[in-house]
């Protein structure tokens, strides 16, 4: 439908770039009325033309004065202007409706809606291969103060990036995806590595997860050699093996400053040369700072932080899950660990067992099986005997209780996903430029 024609009394000025106030002049039809003969303009008809025409007369006003004595202005023009209108307009009731053109608002920054952080559909990078620090994560990350850190150490081929599927449940038993990469049958066969430096993913539950390299690994080394990515400051080094080596404590180190809880992984017990590792990179863990603006070392006498340590046998037999294999074990890492600050007691273990206070706390030891192939023919064998309860149901209990260890501050303040994020940066910073490191690797061969 074609808007209505404008009247010759409209009143109009020229555009100033002033606001506009339009006043529309209607009157409903008046039922009581009768027509008026030998009057044509006082017939139903055009009545009826004049309501749907509606008289609008234009006022040009500036925008301070957009308050009520507009309004009260533009009745009165409006009455004014009457005396030309016909008598079929005098005689009724005028209604006045105010309608008063705004400019478009700009919203502020302040007052635009705050998108939804993106939810991680696959792992990023924290620390890239050349290990450099990325800062592809921070995207995903809250402002929340209510999350989880769980990061992974172990030698190659362990099943490091398997056991961080498990946590993150974003894994099957029967198909071969995973959240994690794992290492595939030909790098396998070939000796080479899957992972490459440190990768992050985030879950619903606001877990962060950090799958690692492997440490004092002779394919990362030839990697090194092949494509000529010497770590920094290599050339302080005596030999490309110390090189790796410190290479793998700063990465230890690294994580045990910014994890809740470290996950290590063994597929054979026991490997004294890297329980030793551990100990080292305990040695050169970066002090906590009580500013996480400021890295310099704590005053004497200040709680330091150290994470929960859980030890995962990967791979186990049968014969490890007997009763007495178990506590042999635990023996032999509580008398490794004697003197670590680490918190390596705790409640994780793969009967799934509740201790009470009188009882001492044991290692954080569970064993995990390989995974039990998918016979087709079963149905008409017997069952063999499994002294454990299954793969299925040990990777859930593992889970289970990796999610329900206690959390401890990293710093001595309390600190978001976001604050996290930028500390962990700093750390990563300070690990790589520490002169422990160097003054370490002049004490190895």
């Amino acid at each position: 439908m074609a808007p209505p024609s404008k009247p010759k009394d409209v009143l109009s000025e020229p555009d100033t770039g002033t606001v506009n106030t339009f006043v529309i002049l209607a009157k409903p039809p008046d039922k009581n009325k009768t027509p008026q003969s030998g009057n044509s303009l006082a017939s139903p008809s055009i009545q009826t033309e004049l309501l749907r025409s509606p008289t609008i007369a234009q006022k040009t006003s500036n925008v301070s004065e957009q308050d009520d004595s507009t309004s009260t202005h533009s009745t009165a023009s409006a009455s004014k202007d009457n005396e030309s209108f016909p008598d079929i307009v005098k005689s009724v009731n005028h209604r006045v409706v105010h309608v008063q053109q705004k400019p478009p608002t700009v919203q502020s920054d302040g007052d635009q809606k705050i998108s939804s952080t993106p939810e991680m559909s696959y792992p990023v990078k924290l620390v890239d291969e050349s290990l450099q620090w990325c800062d592809n994560a921070l995207e995903y990350l809250h402002d929340s103060s209510d999350f989880y850190v769980v990061g992974v150490l172990g030698l190659q081929g362990v099943g490091k990036s398997t056991i961080m599927s498990i946590i993150s449940g974003i894994h099957s038993e029967k198909s071969k995806w995973q959240l994690f990469k794992p290492q595939t049958n030909d790098l396998k066969e070939s000796g080479e590595y899957c992972t490459s430096g440190i990768d992050m993913y985030v879950t619903n539950q606001r877990v962060i997860l950090l799958d690692t390299q492997p440490v004092m690994s002779s394919s990362v080394m030839d990697h090194m050699i092949q494509y000529e990515k010497k770590p920094i400051g290599a050339q302080d080094y005596h030999s490309l093996d110390n090189a790796l080596t410190i290479q793998s404590l700063q990465q230890a180190a690294f994580l045990m400053a910014v994890c809740h809880t470290i996950i290590s992984v063994q597929d054979w017990f026991i490997d004294t040369n890297y329980l030793r590792f551990l100990r080292t990179a305990e040695m050169l863990k970066p002090s906590t700072p009580i500013n996480i603006l400021d890295l310099n070392a704590i005053p004497e006498g200040t709680i330091e932080y150290y994470p929960h340590i859980v030890f995962v046998q990967n791979h186990s037999k049968k014969k490890n899950f007997s009763e007495e294999t178990i506590t042999k074990m635990e023996k032999t890492l509580l008398d490794v660990f004697q003197k670590s600050k680490l918190k390596y007691l705790g409640s994780v273990n793969p009967q799934n067992r509740t201790y009470s206070k009188d009882t001492p706390p044991r290692v954080n030891l569970f064993l995990i099986p390989d995974k039990e192939p998918l016979d087709t023919d079963s149905a008409n064998m017997f069952p063999e005997y499994k002294i454990h309860p299954g793969y299925k149901y040990l990777t859930e209990t593992l889970s289970q209780q990796v999610l329900s260890m206690p959390r401890s501050l990293l710093t001595h303040i309390p600190q978001s996903e976001k604050h996290w994020f930028h500390y962990a940066a700093r750390i990563w910073e300070t690990v790589k430029k520490s002169p422990l490191f160097l003054e370490y690797s002049r004490l190895l061969p």
